[in-house]
Parts: C-alpha cells; structure tokens; sequence
C-alpha cells in the first residue's frame, strides 16, 4: 500500500510539475487574434473584422486559420463576386462577404515594433445578398442568394505592436475565386486594431 501512495505522489509530482511547462510551450505557439477595422476593397468601402487561431512554427512562421467578414458590400461594387440576380432588374442593397483559410504566414525580419509579413494559402469564400425584399404588414420576406466557392489568397501586411497583446495592422490581401467559369477577385486593403491573447 505505501509503495502505491509512493508512486501515486511521485506521479502527481511528476504531473503537476510538467503541467507548468507543458502550459508555457504550447503558449509560445498557440495564439488567438482579432482584428477590427475599415476594409477597403474592389467590393467598395466597408467595416471589416477577422478571428485567426495561429500556430507558430518557428520564428519566423506561422500557421493561421482565419474567419473574415467583409459586411454590407453595395451590390453594384460587388455583383462580379455575388453572381447573377435570380430576379431581372432587382438590385440588392448589399452584399456580405465570409472567408475561411488557412494560410502560411511569413516574417522575413522585424524592425523594432514593426512586423512585416507575406502571407498566402486557400480555403472557401461566401457570398450572401439579399436579392428581394416585401414588407407584407408588419413583417418583411426577403429572398437571399448565397454561393460558396473554393479560394485562393495572397497577401502582405505590416504589424506595429503596442505590446504584446495589442498591435495596429495594415493588410493587403487578394483572394482569388474558383468558379467553373470564372475566376473573379477580391482586392482587399484592412487597417485597425488586433488583439492576441497568448
């Protein structure tokens, strides 16, 4: 029986100190960032906010799974990436833009607080707009159109860091959409606030 206590606090010994180190390497790799701010775009000038889960590689690369939104795009800036209307000489009041990738994101060097990047990878791009809209008393029906296509993307951008937690970012990206007849583009310049929590 002692001999069992014995192993039992060895092990949790053993556990509780590996949980200290284990917790401080998966830190240096493992973040999670946000980033609000205006976007302009080929889709017209909007509001725009990104999530990212990102792995860190080495010093100098990253892993980032992403989520964007482009809100609120007019329709006539945005018809090329939205599709054709369902509905002859319908206009939609707007278009909103969703993106999902993982990319491959690079730091060639750093100047002081400034974090210059490169950034590329693939993964889907949405569409949702609202192609009809009737008010019937006090309710309103809309009819909406939503294509999702597989995309590509490219990029670079420059990261002031206030701190380790906080940094301003300036991003250009273009995402390419693969359609079976078409390859329209998305040219996207973001600048604003990000957060990392670490």
């Amino acid at each position: 029986m002692r001999t069992m206590r014995g192993v039992g606090v060895v092990l949790l010994t053993a556990l509780a100190l590996s949980t200290p180190v284990f917790a401080q390497s998966t830190d240096d790799h493992l973040s999670l960032n946000a980033a609000i701010g205006p976007s302009f775009a080929n889709l017209g000038t909007t509001f725009s906010t990104t999530a990212g889960v990102d792995y860190k590689l080495n010093d100098r690369a990253t892993l980032v799974g992403e989520f964007g939104v482009l809100p609120h795009a007019p329709f006539d800036k945005a018809s090329a990436i939205a599709g054709p209307l369902a509905i002859p000489g319908s206009e939609s009041p707007r278009v909103n833009a969703y993106h999902w990738n993982g990319n491959l994101k690079v730091r060639p060097f750093e100047l002081g607080r400034f974090e210059p990047y490169v950034t590329g990878g693939f993964g889907s791009f949405t569409t949702a707009a609202t192609i009809d809209s009737r008010s019937t008393g006090t309710s309103t029906v809309e009819e909406g159109r939503r294509l999702t296509d597989f995309a590509t993307n490219l990029g670079a951008g420059l990261m002031y860091r206030f701190n380790k937690w906080v940094g301003l970012t300036a991003d250009y990206r273009t995402f390419f959409v693969h359609r079976s007849d078409d390859t329209p583009h998305v040219n996207r310049f973001t600048t604003g606030l990000t957060l990392s929590l670490k």
